[in-house]
């Protein structure tokens, strides 16, 4: 299980491109293919679907993240 929070670092495939690190600015749980749902502190990214707001000017799905790596 792989709980991500506010401030942690995560490394993440974008859909074109080498993989990236970036910090999480902000977490969204929403319906699957979405991109806006209901804004939470942190997230079992393997139980539920959802985006992550990044530092980077970016954004992922949860199932675009390869690893979480804590503050």
């Amino acid at each position: 299980m792989r709980q991500v929070k506010l401030g942690d670092t995560v490394l993440y495939q974008p859909w074109s491109g080498e993989p990236r690190t970036a910090t999480v600015e902000q977490i969204e749980v929403c319906k699957r293919g979405e991109k806006y749902g209901r804004v939470v502190n942190s997230c079992n990214i393997d139980l539920c679907n959802g985006t992550l707001i990044l530092c980077d000017n970016r954004w992922c799905y949860f199932d675009q993240v390869k690893q979480i790596i804590k503050k």
